[in-house]
C-alpha cells in the first residue's frame, strides 16, 4: 500500500508544477490513490483475479449480458468483502460525475428489482422474457436469481499510478471503461440499459435510471421541420438494438441522416445538450475535454434517427462524428439500450499507440453456454 500510494505522490508533485493541469493532477491523483486503496482492501487471490495487464486482450471484452451468459474477466462484486465494496463505491465516485455515479449505480440495482419482477411472473408462470420462456421452470428460475447487484464484475489494468492503466466495471446493462495516460482520462466506451426504464408497479414505481437519454432525444426530433426530418429520419424500422454493442466497434462506417451545421441555434443548443447528457457522466474536466473535441469537428457530426417520432413506440438515434458516436435504442416499450464510443480514442488506444480489437460475439455459441450454465444451477439444486 505505502509502495502504491508513493508512486501517486510522486507523479503528483511532477504534474502538480507544470503549466494549466494542477486541479487535474489532483484528480487523478485521486483516482489512482482509490484505486490502490481497492486493491489493498482485496485477498492476494482476489488480486490475481482483478489486476490484467493493460495490453490484455481481455482489456476489451467487456458485456452487457447478464453474469450466466457471458463471464468477463475481473473479480465479482459478490466475491468482495464489505471493505472492498466500500473502496470499490469510493474509486466509483473518484472517476465519475455525480450523475455517472448515480445513473451506473442506477443500473446496477435495477438488476435486483429486475429479479425481483421476473420471479414474481416466473411464480405465475408469464414470463415475458422470450429467451426465459424457452427453459424448463427449473433453468428459467435459475437465470432469472442471475440478475444480481453482486453479478458486475471489476477489472483494474495495469499499475495505478499517474499513467498507463485503466479500470472497468461490466455485467448487466453496463460497461464502463476508464483510461488513464499522462494524467487524461478516456471514458469510452461506456454502455447503458435499463430494464424497466420506467418501474410501474410498487413502492419505486416511477424510478427511472436513466431519465433523459430518450426524451432529450425526441425533443430534439419535434424542433425539426419537415425538411430536417426527411433528412434526420433514414430508417422507419427500428432494429433489434444499437448497431456498435459489444463486440461490434467501427462497424458503421458512414454517416448518415442530418449534419449539425443544417440545424438552426436552438436545435444545435437541443443536440449540445443531448451529447452533454453522455460526456457529463466523466468528471467535469474529461467531459468539457471531450466535449471540445466533439466541437472541433462540429461540420463533421451527423444526427439520425429510426422509426416514429413517438416517445411511446420503439425508436433509435445516433449521433454520429469523428470524436463521437451516441446511440440509442428504445429496445420495447419499457427497455433501452444506450453507447458513446470515442471512434478515435476508446480505451485511450490513440493516446497510448495501441490498436484493442473487440472480438464478435458468437451468440448461438453463447446461447447454448448459457443453457448449460442454468441447467447445471438447476441440477445442483
Amino acid at each position: 500500500m505505502i509502495k502504491r500510494n508513493l508512486i501517486s505522490i510522486i507523479s503528483l508533485i511532477i504534474f502538480v508544477n507544470m503549466p494549466n493541469i494542477a486541479l487535474s493532477a489532483t484528480q487523478i491523483n485521486e483516482i489512482s490513490i482509490k484505486a490502490n486503496l481497492f486493491l489493498d482492501s482485496l485477498n492476494e487471490s482476489q488480486v490475481s483475479n482483478v489486476k490484467i495487464p493493460l495490453d490484455s486482450i481481455e482489456r476489451s471484452q467487456w458485456t452487457n449480458l447478464p453474469n450466466i451468459m457471458m463471464q468477463p474477466a475481473g473479480l465479482l462484486i459478490k466475491d468482495m468483502n464489505q471493505k472492498s465494496r466500500k473502496a470499490l463505491h469510493r474509486l466509483m465516485r473518484a472517476t465519475l460525475s455525480s450523475q455517472g455515479y448515480s445513473k451506473i449505480t442506477g443500473v446496477m440495482l435495477l438488476d435486483d428489482l429486475l429479479q425481483t419482477i421476473e420471479m414474481q411472473d416466473w411464480q405465475s408462470n408469464k414470463e415475458r422474457n422470450d429467451f426465459v420462456r424457452t427453459f424448463s421452470k427449473p433453468m428459467a428460475k435459475a437465470f432469472i436469481l442471475t440478475r444480481d447487484y453482486e453479478n458486475y464484475s471489476v477489472a483494474v489494468f495495469g499499475e495505478p499510478s499517474y499513467t498507463n492503466w485503466g479500470w472497468r466495471i461490466t455485467g448487466h446493462h453496463l460497461a464502463a471503461n476508464f483510461t488513464i495516460v499522462d494524467g487524461k482520462i478516456a471514458f469510452t466506451p461506456i454502455f447503458l440499459g435499463s430494464n424497466p426504464m420506467e418501474v410501474q408497479n410498487g413502492r419505486y414505481a416511477g424510478f427511472m435510471a436513466l431519465a433523459n437519454e430518450g426524451a432529450l432525444g425526441i425533443g430534439l426530433m419535434k424542433s425539426l421541420n419537415k425538411t430536417q426530418l426527411h433528412k434526420a429520419i433514414t430508417n422507419n424500422k427500428v432494429a433489434k438494438d444499437i448497431f456498435e454493442g459489444v463486440g461490434r466497434r467501427k462497424s458503421l462506417q458512414n454517416y448518415e441522416g442530418i449534419k449539425a451545421t443544417e440545424l438552426t441555434n436552438k436545435q444545435t443548443l437541443l443536440l449540445e445538450n443531448l451529447i452533454i447528457e453522455f460526456t457529463n457522466n466523466a468528471k467535469a474536466e474529461a467531459a468539457v475535454s471531450q466535449l471540445n473535441l466533439i466541437k472541433d469537428d462540429w461540420d463533421k457530426l451527423w444526427f439520425s434517427w429510426h422509426g416514429p417520432v413517438d416517445a411511446n413506440s420503439r425508436f433509435y438515434y445516433r449521433i454520429h462524428g469523428p470524436r463521437v458516436l451516441i446511440e440509442y435504442n428504445r429496445v420495447d416499450d419499457n427497455h433501452d439500450h444506450m453507447i458513446i464510443r470515442d471512434p478515435s480514442n476508446d480505451y485511450g488506444e490513440d493516446w497510448l499507440g495501441k490498436h484493442y480489437e473487440e472480438h464478435h460475439l458468437d451468440i448461438k455459441e453463447i446461447i447454448k453456454d448459457t443453457r448449460e450454465r442454468a441447467s447445471n444451477i438447476a441440477n445442483k439444486k
